[in-house]
């Protein structure tokens, strides 16, 4: 699916702090203020193009593919997975892609929030970050939370534990396997096309870094760096959203240090770029406008 501005689009290669080179886009006017999105686990920088196609065309635009997501290098070895990984890879992104002392509002889906929480100690993201939006993720408790897998108790943790940890396929891409899918990550009035975009690409993202991935989810702690965050912030989530209840972005809430609303969407899944990208698309807007200025165009 084309995002916006793709007249615009500049890709580039931004390498992280061990070496990795992550796949960038910078999309929209060159001087227009910047708005860097972080996308979620088993996905790419395409699950945000639903938002980026309703957002103000005035605003500068960076996606970016986690590692071992999209286009972004693989890692070798189990070393280069693991939180402060996440947040080197965002932080070498903001070095990149934000002027020099300027600042960008900072977006994070799922495992691209936990990679915002993940930097929020980070001098770079402190230097960069003038504000941020959070949408259906969390920092502890991820598999004890979540309603993924629908048993009691501790056999629901231990579902969801091997739901993210499983290095194996997803199952054939058909009706039964995407109808099974959908319901943990969905929700129930999603849009058809929404649904088939994000199949795509769950079904496109390597075994092995989303079994990684998954590993490093399933045993975060991130919430000391996330009372680091003292931007202005908001925090979404779906009321269905089953692999990051709501419970997780009231607790998020209460650690955030300048936390201006906890928003639930009613009948939203997990999936918040897919299935209310206008929302978000409207909050993003209003941060950059409050806490970002455009750079005058040159002579």
């Amino acid at each position: 699916m084309a995002l916006q501005h793709v007249n615009r689009a500049r890709e580039l290669r931004v390498r992280s702090a061990d070496g990795t080179l992550l796949h960038a886009e910078v999309r929209g006017p060159d001087t227009g203020p910047t708005v860097v999105l972080a996308h979620c686990w088993a996905t790419s920088l395409a699950s945000w193009g639903p938002v980026v196609r309703e957002l103000d065309p005035s605003l500068r635009v960076v996606l970016y593919d986690q590692r071992g997501h999209g286009r972004t290098q693989a890692p070798l070895t189990r070393a280069g997975y693991g939180a402060a990984k996440l947040a080197e890879d965002l932080c070498a992104v903001l070095e990149a892609t934000v002027p020099p002392g300027e600042k960008a509002v900072v977006a994070g889906h799922s495992m691209g929030g936990m990679t915002i929480m993940a930097a929020g100690a980070h001098p770079v993201f402190q230097e960069k970050a003038a504000a941020v939006l959070l949408t259906n993720t969390g920092c502890t408790q991820l598999c004890e939370r979540s309603t993924a897998i629908p048993l009691p108790g501790p056999l629901g943790t231990l579902g969801s534990r091997v739901f993210l940890r499983a290095p194996f396929p997803l199952g054939p891409r058909n009706p039964v396997a995407t109808a099974v899918l959908k319901s943990m990550v969905m929700g129930k009035k999603a849009d058809p096309r929404m649904v088939r975009l994000c199949m795509r690409m769950v079904h496109a993202c390597g075994c092995v870094p989303r079994g990684s991935w998954g590993w490093v989810i399933s045993t975060l702690e991130a919430e000391e760096t996330a009372r680091r965050i003292s931007v202005p912030s908001v925090v979404l989530v779906g009321t269905e959203d089953k692999l990051t209840p709501p419970w997780h972005a009231h607790h998020i809430g209460s650690l955030l240090k300048d936390c201006r609303e906890v928003r639930e969407i009613p009948g939203a899944g997990h999936m918040g770029p897919l299935e209310y990208p206008q929302t978000l698309a409207e909050l993003l807007g209003s941060l950059a406008a409050e806490h970002l200025t455009a750079r005058p165009e040159a002579a």
